[in-house]
């Protein structure tokens, strides 16, 4: 570089130099110094130096105050207001939303043209499918013939290279054709269509003789129809669509069933518990082999749940993936349903014991049943009372009467083809007692229940109205 104030071959000196005697001083205040004391007679040069420095000191000052100010304005901005309690926000006005680019439209506008090109190319691919699967000869030639009337073949004069891997046809590349758009191209290039998979593209569900012909012959030559690469890719593509819409992943599979079963085992826990309930209290309407059913059908139940959540676990996965933590959350949440609800039910009673109760009830109800009689007795010769309650036998026996029992559930006990009786109560108590046993049959405990309350009522009735004709 040259020196514009001095000579070319002087040498260029940087720092803080002395501008008399050239000397680094190395800090402003060395250089301060080394002026005011080797150069007090030049005082010009000592004052010019000074003025330097200054103006330099108030710029860079300057500079720094201007900053600090700005930072605490930013700062001030930035902070909130706190007064009384509350936020100051200060607003120049009702803030309106930003600029808003919707691009949906521009989307629609290449992908709408797009789809419908791809849906109508596959449709005609599925359409010419179903045509050359149809009447398609056994014979190679004649199948040869059939597939170039279905579907025009491209001249091969004009084509003289594979469009696919740009190779030059000779005598040992030949021109092959594809069976769905007429194309050519090479052996190595061509691919297959498998006739399973053909006959699902298409949709036959009721296939001819001769399709079952080609499609065996296809089989055992482990051929298909000869088509390219791109109308392979949309009939695969189209195949999976529809797989999409109509498989589902085992997992869901398993846990649809899991759930069936808890809806379905859901009401007999509690009613479990009331079977046992009424068998400790020696209440009749329930017997132990009821009790043993119902609890046989739950621990069947949990033993279900217990080996489909062992399946959805065992399924493979990637290991640490959100689908492996799904799987260990639903195999807990079943290890938790069977624990706490299913494995927890009280256990059987002693039959003995049971049978101590309700001899202790029945003697109980019977001791009941004579006070209760010697007491109408006495109030009868007392008072001269009738006996007779026409209105609870006109309403036992409307409420009784009846063909069919059918509940919200739509489960429903058919009439057994018995004998009938003279007596209408009669028969209505045998019908009843019909409609019991199939309940108990079907684990319908609740129907039971029921059904039993009625037997009861139309049994009272009969004892009442044959205790009625033994006094007349």
């Amino acid at each position: 570089m040259a020196n514009p104030f001095d000579s070319d071959d002087s040498q260029i000196l940087e720092g803080f130099l002395c501008p008399l005697c050239r000397e680094d001083l190395k800090t402003p205040e060395k250089l301060t110094i080394h002026v005011e004391k080797v150069h007090a007679e030049e005082q010009d040069v000592v004052k010019s130096l000074k003025d330097i420095f200054s103006i330099a000191k108030k710029k860079i000052k300057l500079n720094f105050d201007e900053t600090v100010d700005l930072a605490k304005a930013f700062d001030t901005t930035l902070k909130p207001n706190y007064s009384g309690g509350q936020i100051d926000v200060i607003t120049d006005g009702e803030q309106t939303v930003g600029v808003d680019c919707d691009h949906f439209s521009y989307l629609n506008a290449i992908r709408t043209p797009r789809l419908e090109r791809y849906a109508s190319e596959t449709n005609k691919l599925i359409i010419r499918i179903d045509k050359l699967l149809k009447e398609r000869p056994t014979d190679p030639v004649q199948r040869k013939l059939h597939d170039q009337k279905t579907v025009p073949w491209l001249d091969g004069s004009s084509v003289k290279l594979c469009p696919n891997c740009a190779k030059s046809f000779n005598f040992t590349r030949r021109q092959h054709h594809c069976r769905l758009c007429g194309t050519i191209m090479c052996k190595d290039c061509s691919l297959f269509l498998k006739y399973e998979f053909a006959l699902q593209l298409a949709n036959l569900a009721q296939t001819t003789e001769d399709i079952s012909k080609a499609s065996e012959e296809g089989k055992q030559k482990d051929e298909g129809i000869r088509v390219c690469d791109h109308c392979l890719r949309l009939l695969e593509t189209r195949k999976e669509m529809q797989d999409s819409r109509t498989c589902r992943p085992p997992i869901t599979l398993y846990y649809d069933r899991i759930k069936e079963i808890e809806k379905e085992i859901a009401p007999d826990i509690p009613m479990y518990s009331k079977i046992i309930k009424s068998l400790y209290d020696g209440d009749t309407i329930f017997t132990l082999a009821d009790a043993s059913a119902l609890r046989g059908k739950i621990g069947h139940a949990a033993e279900k749940i217990d080996s489909l959540s062992k399946a959805i676990l065992s399924l493979p996965c990637p290991q640490g993936s959100r689908e492996e933590a799904l799987k260990k959350a639903v195999r807990l949440a079943c290890i938790k349903m069977i624990k706490e609800e299913m494995l927890s039910i009280p256990s059987l009673p002693d039959e003995q014991e049971i049978k101590k109760i309700r001899d202790r009830r029945r003697m109980e109800t019977e001791q009941r049943i004579e006070r209760e009689r010697r007491l109408a007795l006495e109030a009868h010769e007392r008072y001269g009372l009738g006996a007779t309650n026409s209105t609870t036998m006109s309403n036992a026996e409307n409420a009784a009467f009846g063909s069919a029992m059918t509940t919200l559930d739509n489960w429903s006990a058919y009439q057994s083809s018995t004998a009938t009786s003279s007596d209408p109560l009669v028969e209505q108590i045998n019908i009843i007692k019909g409609y019991i046993k199939q309940a108990r049959q079907d684990l319908r405990f609740e129907e039971v229940a029921t059904l039993e309350m009625n037997l009861r009522e139309l049994q009272g009735e009969f004892y009442r109205r044959h205790q009625e004709t033994k006094q007349a």
